[in-house]
């Protein structure tokens, strides 16, 4: 187990190092922490507003590729109902998925090879998909021939004949897929959407790049939220050849879609996370965590019951997080993270102190102190008093569904700066 030995400072140092806000004549002490990596379970990545598209290799982490899975809707009924369609001419079609703006990627820029293949089972708007799910697709790429290896630019608009549009990855598909859906024009596959989704279940957009080197590649954030990430059909009237005509299909908050993630840490340069999950009980100076269903760690505090020392009372207890080291630019730690406890089912639960929301307790990067930090002064104390088990506490990235983010972190153990918990405490 990762322990810091607990210390208690001299009296003449008692105020030299409070907190903003901490009371005169606080006295402090570092409790002791024990912490561990370990592997998440799956997450949910269905039904939420940002999906991801790519694949990198973390010289610490491995291999992380994620692909879209996702229906496709009409946005009208009776397409091609009561005329002649037997001088419609497809052209080609089109899968646009717009970036998310800000937040459009994490990792480089560099090219990937795209496929897309259609589902070969029914997805449901009212199911739960998780981050492990690989859907049912059939074999073949729908990518036109020599079209899949894309540079994404997220930073510029696409021309169109006469229109902008804003950035999107843009994926050519092949002209047979245009092809069936004119010349079904008028059948009763386009009456209404629950027709068509039994005809066409949707789409499954992936990478495969082969071996990649350390910090190759990213992974994309897709709007799937708006109806600007649609399959376009594109063709025309022989009779009017000069007159294109065009047919969308959209991805809306109305479809069906998750994230799909595979991950191999086979492929980390550093044994350091494969060998923290391997013997979690060893000491270890750094702590690794990962979003989509990677790694997360338990905090616990061994000895906290020391510390209810008669005639003083807790004023606060923040735990102390720092980064380990420096990071790549391109990977930058989360925004947030998040504390949990465990319930009696196991299930994860607030703490006391996040009465205020998820984010009451604190847990925001700081960039210039390069740390995290929790105020946890409720937890301790009613652990102190017996109201709550003294099982610790579990550590998690924030945006867990919807992000590619990493961090490694200090642990107890850690030389210089380790992750700490502070007590502050006053006499009555």
């Amino acid at each position: 187990m990762l322990l810091i030995p607990g210390c208690r400072k001299p009296e003449a140092d008692v105020g030299l190092d409070l907190l903003p806000g901490d009371p005169l004549g606080a006295q402090l002490d570092t409790a002791l922490l024990s912490a561990n990596t370990f592997a998440d379970e799956a997450v949910q990545t269905s039904g939420l507003t940002r999906h991801l598209v790519g694949s990198y290799v973390d010289p610490d982490f491995g291999l992380l590729k994620t692909g879209l899975v996702a229906q496709v809707r009409l946005t009208t009924a009776n397409i091609g109902q009561g005329q002649d369609n037997s001088t419609l001419v497809a052209d080609s079609v089109v899968l646009a998925l717009m970036y998310e703006v800000p937040n459009t990627h994490y990792g480089n820029l560099t090219a990937q090879q795209f496929r897309v293949h259609r589902l070969a089972e029914a997805l449901s708007v009212d199911s739960t998909y998780r981050s492990d799910r690989e859907p049912e697709v059939d074999a073949e790429d729908l990518v036109y021939p020599h079209r899949g290896m894309i540079t994404p630019d997220p930073y510029s608009n696409v021309e169109l004949l006469d229109d902008t549009v804003a950035p999107h990855l843009r994926i050519r598909l092949r002209d047979e897929l245009a092809v069936q859906f004119v010349e079904t024009f008028g059948d009763p596959e386009f009456v209404d959407n629950a027709a068509f989704l039994s005809f066409f279940k949707g789409l499954y957009v992936t990478v495969d790049n082969g071996l990649q080197a350390p910090y190759e590649g990213g992974v994309l954030h897709i709007n799937t939220s708006a109806s600007t990430s649609r399959l376009t059909t594109y063709y025309h009237d022989s009779t009017e050849p000069g007159t294109p005509r065009k047919l969308d299909m959209v991805i809306n908050s109305s479809s069906a879609r998750f994230t799909s993630v595979q991950r191999d840490r086979t492929q980390a340069l550093n044994s350091g996370l494969q060998d923290a999950l391997g013997d979690p009980a060893s000491p270890n100076p750094t702590v690794y965590l990962q979003t989509l269903g990677g790694s997360r760690s338990a905090v616990t505090f061994p000895g906290i019951m020391d510390h209810a020392v008669r005639g003083q009372a807790l004023a606060k207890a923040e735990l102390v997080v720092p980064l380990q080291g420096t990071y790549y630019p391109y990977y930058t730690p989360p925004a947030l993270l998040f504390l949990f406890r465990k319930d009696e089912e196991g299930n994860d639960a607030f703490l006391p102190d996040q009465q205020n929301g998820i984010t009451g307790i604190g847990g925001a990067f700081d960039a210039v102190d390069q740390e995290y930090r929790f105020n946890i002064t409720r937890y301790v104390q009613q652990v102190m008093n017996g109201t709550l088990p003294d099982e610790g506490v579990v550590l998690v990235a924030g945006s867990s569904g919807v992000s590619a983010n990493r961090v490694i972190l200090c642990g107890p153990d850690h030389p210089q700066t380790p992750m700490r918990l502070l007590l502050t405490f006053t006499t009555y």
